[in-house]
């Protein structure tokens, strides 16, 4: 079921209840533009992890607290300092999500046709998303964490600590991108332009300008 009218006050009003609403409070702690539609929908459907044609679309109860979640931790408030403060594993998981949506992807998109496809099944498989419960939709990176996982050794039968599903498909799509860039015979450089990001090579880096000091024996001083 969509969300009631009461969460839609909660969610996209300017004020609620002498507060601001989650949306401004969250674009007056980034700096964004409270009255962007396409920017709001974009956000809401990236932590929803669907596309959105309307904020009144989000699911009630399950999506509904996620995006209130989110919104909250971008404002830095109770969230954050409650729970953050002791469990860093959330705001791990935004630094991953952006990484691998902003730095990977873009460059796997050279020589990658179907990314979402490309990606999704990579998803599926290394989390056995339809061998559980779960609804019948696509896995996407909003249903990955970056807790880490702990299961028994297969050795020794004791409790091992296994990288969280963020940073193994992190680590997947950074292994598989390196070897289809060698594949094209393209240099990092190369390949981040291509793909329209700043590239961070001693190319690009601009040096610092050396001073320097002249022996006291030449100070003409």
């Amino acid at each position: 079921m969509k969300i009631t009218r009461e969460q839609q006050i909660f969610l996209l009003a300017k004020f609620n209840r002498g507060q601001p609403g989650l949306w401004y409070g969250a674009c007056k702690a980034k700096g964004w533009d409270p009255q962007d539609k396409e920017l709001r929908l974009r956000v809401l459907s990236q932590i929803v992890g669907h596309p959105l044609a309307s904020s009144s679309d989000i699911e009630r109860i399950t999506e509904f607290t996620k995006v209130k979640n989110e919104l909250l931790i971008m404002q830095g408030v109770s969230l954050q300092a409650g729970i953050e403060g002791s469990d860093t594993t959330a705001n791990d998981a935004r630094v991953l999500r952006n990484q691998i949506l902003t730095e990977i992807i873009p460059c796997l998109e050279l020589y990658v046709s179907d990314i979402r496809g490309y990606l999704t099944e990579i998803m599926a498989d290394k989390n056995r998303w339809w061998k559980i419960d779960r609804p019948v939709r696509d896995i996407t990176v909003m249903d990955l964490d970056a807790r880490p996982i702990i299961r028994p050794d297969k050795q020794t039968g004791e409790p091992r600590q296994f990288p969280s599903q963020l940073k193994q498909l992190q680590f997947t799509l950074s292994a598989r991108l390196n070897e289809k860039r060698k594949k094209a015979g393209h240099t990092i450089h190369q390949m981040r332009l291509a793909a329209g990001l700043q590239c961070y090579c001693t190319k690009c880096v601009r040096r610092r300008p050396v001073s320097v000091a002249m022996p006291k024996a030449e100070v003409p001083f």
